[in-house]
C-alpha cells in the first residue's frame, strides 16, 4: 500500500479546502521555512504546556508547534469544524511536512486533582476562583470524591491516534516513538519530566531545556489547591479501583504501580460512595446549565510563539538566562516584550542624548554620533 492510500481526503476538494483553511487558522502556513511541524496532541492537565513553551523557546527557528486537546477545542477557540485533528495531521504529511505528534501520560489521581481545580470556580462551584479560594476544604473534598471516577479518563496515544501501539510502555528509554504513515508519534510520561530535555534533544537534534509552565500552585486558586494537597485522603475503594485502570497498567511497570499504590495508601481513608454514571451526567448537565462565568485563559504559555523582533530578543535573553541556571518567571508575551523593547530604546536614546549634551560640538568627529550609538549599544 502506498502512502497516498491513507489520505482519504485526496479526492475530496471540499475537504481539502477545509483542511487548508484550518492550517491558516492554526498559523501552520505562517512558518513555511520550518518544515518540522509538531502537534502536541494530548489530554489537558498532563504537562503539555511545558513542552509547547520549551520547544518554542529553544527551537522556534527550527519547528512549528501546535497545541491542541480535542475537536471541541478546535471548534470553540479556532472555529474549525468538519475536520478532525487526525485529518489535519495527515493533511500536513500530505503537504510533505516532517510531522511529529506528542502525547503525555500523567498519573491518574494527580491528573484528576489538577483537572478538577482547572475550572473549580467557573464550572464546579459557579463562582470566581478568588472567592472559591476561601471555601471550606471539606466541602471541596466531598465534591471531588463524588465525581472522582468520571474525571479525566483516557489517553490520546491509546485512544485517539488510530495507530497500532506497542504492547507496553518502554520503561528503559522513558518514551515511545513509532512511525506510522511516515508520521512520528511520541508518548511521554509526566513522571519522567526531568528527562524530557534529554529525550527531546535526541529526537529533534538540538538542545532543549524543559521549563515549568502553567502550574496550579501559581494560579489565583493556589491557597485552596495547597490546602487540598495537604488534607486530601483518597477513599480506599477509589484507590483500589485505580489498580484496574488500563492506562496505568500500560504506562507503569509492576514495580512502579506497586510503589504508586503504596504512596497513596499512606494517604487513604475509609471507603465512600461516589456518583454513579447517571448521577454524574445529571451533575454535569446541571453544572453546565448553571454556569455563568466563562473564563478564557490568557497568557497560557510561558512562550506564546510570536516571532516578531521584540519577542525574538526577549526569547534569546531568556534562553541565555536559563542556560546559565537562572530562574526565569517573566513570560514571552508579545505586548510585554514590545513594551520592554520600546522602554529599552528610550533609555538608550536618553543616555546618548545625555552624553552628547556634555561634549562640546568642536570636539566631535565626523562619525561621532554613530560611534557613540555603537558604544552605548554594547553596554
Amino acid at each position: 500500500m502506498t502512502e497516498e492510500h491513507n489520505f482519504e481526503f485526496i479526492n475530496n476538494p471540499e475537504k481539502i479546502q477545509k483542511l487548508s483553511e484550518a492550517n491558516n487558522i492554526l498559523n501552520i502556513n505562517k512558518h513555511p521555512h520550518n518544515n518540522k511541524l509538531v502537534f502536541i496532541y494530548s489530554a489537558p492537565k498532563v504537562g503539555s504546556t511545558s513542552i509547547v513553551s520549551s520547544l518554542r523557546l529553544f527551537g522556534i527557528d527550527k519547528l512549528n508547534v501546535i497545541h491542541i486537546h480535542d475537536e471541541e477545542m478546535l471548534k470553540v477557540l479556532s472555529h474549525i469544524t468538519d475536520v478532525t485533528i487526525n485529518e489535519i495531521i495527515l493533511f500536513n504529511k500530505y503537504l510533505k511536512k516532517d510531522v511529529y505528534v506528542i502525547n503525555i501520560y500523567r498519573c491518574p489521581i494527580e491528573r484528576k486533582i489538577s483537572t478538577f481545580f482547572e475550572k473549580i470556580g467557573s464550572y464546579h462551584f459557579n463562582n470566581t476562583d478568588e472567592l472559591v479560594n476561601n471555601y471550606n476544604i471539606i466541602k471541596v473534598i466531598n465534591r471531588f470524591n463524588n465525581i472522582f471516577p468520571w474525571i479525566s479518563i483516557g489517553d490520546h496515544f491509546i485512544d485517539k491516534y488510530n495507530i497500532t501501539i506497542p504492547q507496553s510502555f518502554d520503561h528503559n528509554n522513558k518514551h515511545i516513538m513509532l512511525v506510522h504513515d511516515n508520521i512520528k508519534y511520541i508518548t511521554l510520561r509526566l513522571k519522567d519530566s526531568n528527562e524530557w530535555g534529554s529525550i527531546l534533544t535526541n529526537i529533534f537534534g538540538f538542545h532543549i531545556c524543559i521549563i515549568k509552565d502553567y502550574e496550579s500552585s501559581n494560579k489565583p486558586i493556589h491557597h485552596l489547591y495547597n490546602q487540598f494537597k495537604t488534607h486530601y485522603k483518597i477513599p480506599i475503594n477509589l484507590l483500589n479501583d485505580i489498580l484496574n485502570d488500563k492506562y496505568l497498567n500500560y504506562y507503569f511497570s509492576d514495580i512502579e504501580k506497586h510503589n504508586y499504590y503504596n504512596e497513596w495508601l499512606n494517604k487513604s481513608c475509609d471507603s465512600r460512595n461516589s456518583y454513579t454514571f447517571e448521577q454524574y451526567k445529571l451533575y454535569e448537565e446541571l453544572t453546565i446549565e448553571n454556569s455563568h462565568i466563562d473564563i478564557i485563559q490568557l497568557h497560557h504559555y510561558f512562550d506564546e510563539g510570536c516571532i516578531c523582533k521584540a519577542c525574538s530578543i526577549k526569547r534569546h535573553d531568556t534562553k541565555v538566562k536559563i542556560l546559565k541556571g537562572c530562574v526565569v518567571k517573566d513570560r514571552i508575551i508579545h505586548n510585554n516584550a514590545k513594551s520592554e523593547l520600546i522602554q529599552q530604546r528610550v533609555i538608550r536614546a536618553n543616555k546618548i542624548n545625555n552624553i552628547i549634551s556634555k561634549i562640546p560640538v568642536k570636539t566631535r568627529g565626523k562619525n561621532f554620533k554613530q560611534d557613540l550609538i555603537s558604544i552605548v549599544s554594547k553596554k
